[in-house]
């Protein structure tokens, strides 16, 4: 009995561990709590080993210019380019993130990325992101002229 109670317990610590439905994304990018929304969330993390992608739309009444001093301004990089409009297929589709997450095209905007990959050197260069077997990250999106930010996590 002592076995399958401690059985049972790692199981669920696992399993927990790979839930990102629970964090606290508008602290994670430190924004005003009192200024921005949660206006959409999508986890399909699944299974034992927790692969999927996290999606968070999230509408700010106003964004500080001091909190994009760790952001890109747009356009994404090359390598970003190519993650993000590679098709991922779900049992459902397959459609890049801009397609299955109803991303608007932004001329106006920063990104901000960062590697979470076990093999990552750098954890803000995307540049070896498509020279591995799967990929880890973490890419938000910022369009200035709506202050929405598009926030999307990728795990393989």
């Amino acid at each position: 009995m002592k076995k399958i109670i401690v059985l049972l317990g790692l199981i669920i610590l696992i399993t927990g561990c790979t839930n990102c439905s629970n964090k606290d994304i508008i602290s994670d990018l430190n924004l005003n709590k009192d200024k921005c929304k949660i206006l959409e969330t999508t986890d399909t993390h699944e299974g034992f080993l927790g692969d999927g992608d996290y999606f968070v739309r999230i509408k700010c009444s106003k964004i500080e210019d001091k909190i994009l001093k760790k952001w890109n301004k747009l356009p994404l990089s090359d390598s970003l380019k190519e993650v993000t409009e590679m098709k991922q297929c779900t049992s459902k589709s397959c459609a890049d993130i801009y397609e299955r997450y109803n991303i608007p095209s932004i001329k106006n905007g920063y990104y901000y990325f960062e590697d979470r990959h076990s093999e990552s050197t750098n954890t803000f260069d995307d540049s070896d992101i498509n020279n591995r077997p799967s990929y880890n990250f973490t890419l938000a999106i910022l369009d200035k002229d709506t202050n929405t930010i598009y926030y999307y996590e990728l795990d393989t």
